[in-house]
């Protein structure tokens, strides 16, 4: 028995789902077919539909979401549409080669440029802008691991130069990338599905779906399709394939210009400290202050708990690093805390999969980098399907086997083991002013 989603379902709690924007109803009655299925409502089912119906609008296709439209990290992320990549670049070249390198971050840095034309034209409430980000160090250690990774998107800003931009409290410099872009989510989810609906996809909420022979199950109605597409992410089943890394959010009451003039970022560029528990903040369209970051524990099994998305203690570490760059902060009150999860492969990579004999695909594996990847990856599978000759095709992800997780409880040691030494790795560096030398432990580990 395929189990029903009721349309009471709870929708997603973060901050960007409390949008006013409507996004296209649900459709009532189900079709007997389409050419195309897919399962999963967020970023990755509809920017794959907006890819397919591009370059063939004939094509029929309907997606089937089993709770709301964005519930899962497509509206909950941090609003990042980020060109950098969650693999290192040095690291890249030594997997993939240089030629490989460089046609990935081509592609990113012009999804990037395409998304904004789409959210200009199609979701401007998302506040779409493309003003760069800043990495910035606060320690010593910090700045030397900065440093390291100054190429030709990446250029170093003295502290000084910093602190035009960004008054962050004893910083010491940075790398600012021009290429990345801040948008508010779950606006650009709601503009994105508006669009494909008024060009004929139909999209099903509160409709659980799986894969049989010759199409998909949806509520217990069978709907023929010849090729299906899985873009469930982390709500997908993971086996080895993937984990679910849970990143967590809080977001202030939205602040006067006085106190913006005392944090900076005016051109709503997004910000983090080069630590190595991971963290990412934005000034979203209303003037909150928006931060986020890793440091909830990894479940055993890869199992998707409801508690991890409220850790308190991470919670109020986040409030406290906010506090710590920005004192302007310790009287203003915090009104929104959230979180969810990402999926993560062991290489940190993303898959593109298609089999043209099956039918069937899957994309995903963003590792919290899928405003600007959801995209890509969409636009690489939908010319994949059609058989259609593009430079996507040729990214090395595409079709590359998904290197496999270790077993249980191995998996579950290790990872906890890595997220609490990355917290010691940034009260090493804090101390002793230097790179980490637990890092250099870490980081083969980690496989970035």
């Amino acid at each position: 028995m395929v189990p029903t989603v009721k349309s009471g379902s709870r929708a997603n709690n973060s901050l960007w789902a409390e949008s006013p924007s409507e996004i296209t109803p649900q459709t009532s009655e189900f079709i007997n077919s389409a050419d195309v299925a897919i399962i999963g409502g967020g970023f990755s089912g509809l920017w794959s539909a907006f890819h397919l119906k591009r370059l063939e609008p004939s094509l029929s296709i309907a997606i089937f979401e089993a709770q709301e439209l964005g519930f899962g990290a497509s509206g909950r992320n941090g609003g990042w549409a980020s060109s950098d990549y969650p693999v290192y670049r040095p690291t890249l070249v030594k997997r993939h080669g240089r030629e490989s390198t460089d046609l990935l971050f081509d592609s990113l840095n012009s999804s990037i440029d395409e998304i904004g034309d789409f959210a200009r034209q199609y979701a401007p409430a998302c506040g779409f802008v493309k003003s760069g980000t800043i990495s910035f160090a606060r320690n010593l250690g910090q700045s030397k691991r900065l440093q390291a990774l100054i190429d030709e998107d990446h250029q170093w800003l003295r502290a000084e130069e910093v602190s035009e931009r960004l008054k962050v409290t004893g910083v010491l410099g940075g790398i600012f990338n021009p290429k990345c872009a801040t948008v508010q989510p779950f606006e650009l989810l709601a503009g994105l599905a508006r669009y494909i609906s008024n060009i004929g996809v139909k999209i099903y909420t509160n409709t659980f779906a799986s894969e049989v022979p010759g199409g998909v199950l949806a509520n217990n109605h069978f709907v023929d399709a010849p090729r299906v597409i899985r873009a469930t992410e982390v709500f997908g089943k993971p086996g080895r394939d993937f984990i679910p890394l849970y990143s967590l959010m809080v977001a202030t009451e939205p602040l006067g210009e006085d106190i913006w003039r005392e944090i900076g970022a005016q051109e709503r560029f997004t910000f983090a400290e080069a630590s190595h528990l991971i963290n990412y903040a934005q000034r979203t369209v209303d003037n909150r202050l928006a931060i986020g970051g890793r440091g909830a524990t990894y479940p055993l099994g890869s199992k998707l708990l409801e508690s991890k998305e409220q850790t308190p203690r991470v919670h109020e570490n986040l409030r406290s690093l906010a506090r710590s760059w920005f004192p302007v902060l310790n009287d203003v009150k915090f009104t929104h805390s959230w979180g969810g999860a990402v999926a993560i492969t062991r290489d940190w990579e993303p898959y593109v999969l298609w089999n043209k004999e099956t039918g069937r695909a899957r994309l995903g594996g963003y590792a919290g980098d899928g405003v600007t990847m959801s995209y890509l990856a969409a636009n690489t599978l939908a010319h994949e399907i059609l058989e259609i000759e593009s430079r996507f095709r040729k990214l090395h992800f595409v079709n590359r086997p998904i290197r496999k997780w270790e077993p249980e409880p191995l998996r579950y040691l290790a990872i906890n083991s890595l997220v609490k030494l990355s917290d010691i790795a940034d009260a090493e560096e804090r101390m002793t002013q230097r790179p980490s030398f637990l890092s250099r432990i870490i980081e083969p580990l980690i496989l970035r």
